[in-house]
């Protein structure tokens, strides 16, 4: 298939992510009282991988049309399985297959709120964000309580997000910036809850592209810092959430605050590096040029962050 395009790989990847972190299996009655902030949130947090799901939602940023894909997701033998087929254009699907359940890297254990095991340098997600309840709202016919997310700096964009009732699933997301932009929004508009995993075990498309579902392997308590590179400034509130040697040769480091990430680029180079922005959506790349020993790398910072973080991530990195 041809090759997928930055923003999109990284894109489904964080729409497993999410509805990973913030899907919650429960028992409780519907809220259809007013919910507080500590409740919904304690939802949302909760460990919900091993619950199977299906559905549909629309995408949409900036720059793109609407599109339209199906996701299933469920658990065989203790091991999470992802396949989002595209709905619109050629006819392709793209392949996730993860670690154990009860394997979590860094990241995984920051959106899923285990902040303790983590250090007590941590900042906590309240401290970094305000958070507001907002009214209730139907989407793919299933009630929802709206919840807003207030950046406390410049660093970080908002969300405006609708939380699946019954469950703690994200049924709808904005992405919004410091003006209430919308700079990505999806929607679910239909999902079905614990559907026979056997189902999902269809024929293989000849355009599939096989994901890489995590970063950092199981516990990687010995990853509190890059090990070839120094990182001298990022947002409050994001820690370095582990690296990978990437097949071109690139190093990648990866950094999150509990809901938002961003990952640095690091390649040797011979040519002449352009230095400046693209902005896909919410996804911002920004490039520089590094020269450490006398050789030239070309740094690049991509997340979905407002560009004063990533120059201020990109000036202050320094070779070991």
């Amino acid at each position: 298939m041809p090759k997928m395009s930055l923003w999109l790989s990284s894109f489904v990847l964080a729409i497993t992510t999410s509805v990973q972190a913030q899907t919650v299996a429960t028992q409780n009655p519907s809220l259809n009282s007013l919910p507080t902030v500590q409740l919904l949130l304690s939802k949302m947090s909760q460990d919900a991988a091993r619950i199977n799901y299906r559905g549909s939602f629309t995408y949409q940023n900036q720059t793109s049309e609407l599109q339209s894909f199906r996701v299933e997701h469920w658990i065989e033998n203790g091991i999470e399985h992802d396949r989002f087929l595209f709905l619109n254009g050629p006819e392709r699907v793209i392949v996730r297959d993860g670690q154990r359940v009860d394997c979590k890297a860094m990241g995984d254990e920051l959106l899923q709120g285990s902040f303790a095991s983590l250090g007590k340098t941590l900042i906590k997600m309240d401290q970094l964000y305000q958070f507001e309840i907002r009214g209730r709202e139907r989407v793919a016919g299933r009630w929802s309580r709206g919840l807003q997310v207030i950046p406390k700096d410049p660093y970080r964009y908002g969300y405006l997000l609708n939380i699946d009732e019954e469950t703690g699933l994200v049924l709808k997301s904005w992405l919004i910036d410091e003006t209430a932009r919308p700079l990505e929004r999806y929607q679910f508009i239909s999902i079905e809850l614990d559907p026979d995993f056997n189902q999902f075990k269809s024929k293989s498309l000849l355009r599939e592209h096989k994901a890489v579902a995590d970063v950092t392997p199981c516990n990687p308590t010995e990853f509190t810092k890059p090990s070839a590179w120094n990182v001298g400034w990022a947002p409050p509130g994001f820690v370095f959430a582990g690296q990978r040697k990437l097949a071109n040769g690139q190093s990648m480091l990866m950094y999150t605050d509990g809901l938002t990430t961003f990952s640095i680029f690091i390649e040797a180079t011979t040519s002449f590096v352009p230095e400046g922005t693209g902005k896909r959506g919410a996804t911002l790349a920004y490039m520089s040029r590094l020269v450490v020993k006398d050789v030239t790398y070309r740094v690049s910072v991509v997340g979905e962050i407002p560009v004063a973080a990533a120059a201020k991530i990109a000036q202050n990195i320094t070779g070991l």
